[in-house]
C-alpha cells in the first residue's frame, strides 16, 4: 500500500509498505479522507513547537476518516463496512493514570506527542477499535474528518466558557479559527473574527463564523475592537495563530476587558514573552487550550462528531482543496502557501474520493 513518510523539512515521499495487520481490539480502516492540519504545517516547514518526537521517516495524518476493512483477532465494537472517524492515536493516554481516569487523556503525562501517530496520509491505517467513531449515513466523510478539528474547538470553549451576554474575540482566520467561531457562537455569544486574509474573512461570515470579521492588518485596529465593544474591550479573546513572536498574544491581552479571560489555542514555536504590567492591571485571566479529552462525562470528540451530524457546525464550508493521495506535496504546498492559494482546510483523498 501507499502511505506518506516525511523525512524532514517539505521532504513528502510516497512509499509502498506491506498492508499493516490489526491486532486484537484493533481495525484495519480504508483512508477516504485526511485533513492538512496545522501541526502538519509546522512539521513540514522543519518546526516542532511540542518537541520530544522520534527522529527518521514519519507517518501523519490524524484528522481522518475512512472504512472498516477488517478487524483483529475477536475485535468487536464496530463491523467491516462501516465509514468511521478516528480519534487520533496522538491524544491517547496511558488510561490508567490519574489524569486519565478524570478524563483527561491529551494531558497524560505518559503520553509522547507525535510518537503515536495515525497515518491519514495513507491507504490503510491502523486504529484501536476505542478510537473508532460510526458517522451517521448524513455526514460525508470528508466532513467527519474533520471531527478532531471541531472537538479541538469544542474543548477550548469549554475551558474558556462563554453565553448570551458575552462577546468573544477570535485572532486568526484559519481552520482552526472558523471551527472556533462556529462553536462559540452555539451559545449565543456575539463572536467577532480578526485575521489579514479578505477571503477567510468573507468565509467566516459566509460560514457562520463570525457576527463581524475585522482585517487585522489596517490601522486603528485596536480601535475598531473599542468601537465594538463600547470601549470595555472583549469579554473573551481566543489566540488561535500562535507562530514565533507572540505578538497577537500581547495583542490578545490589549484588547481584551478588565477582568476578562484569553484563552490560547495557537502553537508558539517555544516561550513567548507576556505583557506583565497591563495584564496585572487588567487582572487578566489566561488559560491554555491543548487537544481535547473529557468534559462532564462525555468524550468530546463525539461532541463534535453529534454536533456535525445535527447540522450545528457546517464543517464542509471550510474545504476549500481536494487532492489524491499521490499528489501529496501539492497539497502541501497549497496548504503552506494559504496568500496564493487561498487555502482553508485542504483534504487528502487516499481513496480516490469521498462517497456519502
Amino acid at each position: 500500500m501507499l502511505v506518506a513518510k516525511f523525512y524532514g523539512e517539505r521532504d513528502i515521499r510516497l512509499e509502498d509498505v506491506p498492508e499493516p495487520v490489526p491486532r486484537a481490539g484493533e481495525a484495519l480502516i480504508e483512508v477516504h479522507a485526511a485533513g492538512i492540519c496545522g501541526s502538519d504545517l509546522h512539521r513540514y516547514r522543519g518546526q516542532d513547537p511540542w518537541g520530544g518526537g522520534e527522529a527518521g521517516p514519519r507517518t501523519f495524518g490524524h484528522e481522518l476518516s475512512g472504512v472498516v476493512i477488517s478487524l483483529g483477532p475477536g475485535t468487536d465494537g464496530v463491523r467491516v463496512g462501516q465509514k468511521v472517524a478516528v480519534e487520533p492515536m496522538q491524544l491517547a493516554g496511558c488510561g490508567a493514570c490519574r489524569v486519565c481516569l478524570r478524563g483527561g487523556s491529551n494531558l497524560c503525562p505518559r503520553r509522547r506527542p507525535g510518537v503515536k501517530s495515525s497515518a491519514g496520509f495513507g491507504e490503510r491505517d491502523v486504529a484501536a477499535v476505542a478510537h473508532l467513531y460510526p458517522i451517521a449515513a448524513n455526514i460525508s466523510l470528508e466532513a467527519a474528518a474533520l471531527t478532531d478539528l471541531y472537538a479541538c474547538a469544542i474543548h477550548a470553549a469549554h475551558r474558556v466558557p462563554v453565553g448570551p451576554a458575552a462577546t468573544a474575540l477570535i485572532l486568526g482566520s484559519g481552520p482552526m479559527a472558523l471551527a472556533l467561531g462556529q462553536v462559540v457562537r452555539l451559545s449565543g455569544t456575539r463572536t467577532i473574527l480578526a485575521g489579514r486574509r479578505k477571503d477567510a474573512l468573507e468565509l467566516a461570515m459566509r460560514a457562520e463564523a463570525a457576527d463581524a470579521a475585522l482585517d487585522a492588518s489596517t490601522p486603528g485596529f485596536a480601535a475598531s475592537i473599542a468601537d465594538l465593544t463600547n470601549g470595555e474591550g472583549a469579554d473573551v479573546v481566543f489566540e488561535a495563530v500562535g507562530g514565533t513572536s507572540g505578538e497577537t498574544l500581547k495583542l490578545a491581552i490589549q484588547v481584551v476587558s478588565p477582568g476578562g479571560t484569553v484563552g490560547v489555542v495557537g502553537a508558539f514555536l517555544g516561550d513567548v514573552p507576556v505583557p506583565y504590567r497591563i495584564a496585572n492591571r487588567k487582572e487578566v485571566t489566561l488559560r491554555w487550550s491543548n487537544g481535547y479529552g473529557v468534559w462532564n462525562g462525555r468524550r468530546e470528540f463525539q461532541m463534535a462528531l453529534d454536533w456535525i451530524a445535527d447540522g450545528h457546525l457546517d464543517a464542509a464550508s471550510l474545504i476549500s482543496h481536494r487532492y489524491p493521495l499521490p499528489q501529496i506535496v501539492s497539497a502541501f504546498e497549497t496548504a503552506v502557501d494559504k496568500a496564493r492559494s487561498g487555502a482553508m482546510k485542504v483534504m487528502v483523498l487516499p481513496a480516490g474520493g469521498c462517497d456519502g
